[in-house]
């Protein structure tokens, strides 16, 4: 399985590093949405693996 990057992509990876590096040194409380970053970048990964036709 090839997994093709794109820009988006790679900013959905960097906010979602950066909620969870701001959430482990406690700038927030709980994680505010890596869960919808998370769900976001999966269906943005799946949909471009997926033959045009």
């Amino acid at each position: 399985m090839k997994i093709k990057l794109d820009w988006i992509s790679g900013l959905l990876i960097i906010a979602l590093m950066a909620t969870l590096i701001a959430f482990f040194t406690g700038v927030f409380p709980y994680p505010y949405g890596w869960i919808v970053i998370t769900v976001v970048l999966v269906f943005r990964l799946t949909a471009r693996q997926k033959p045009e036709q």
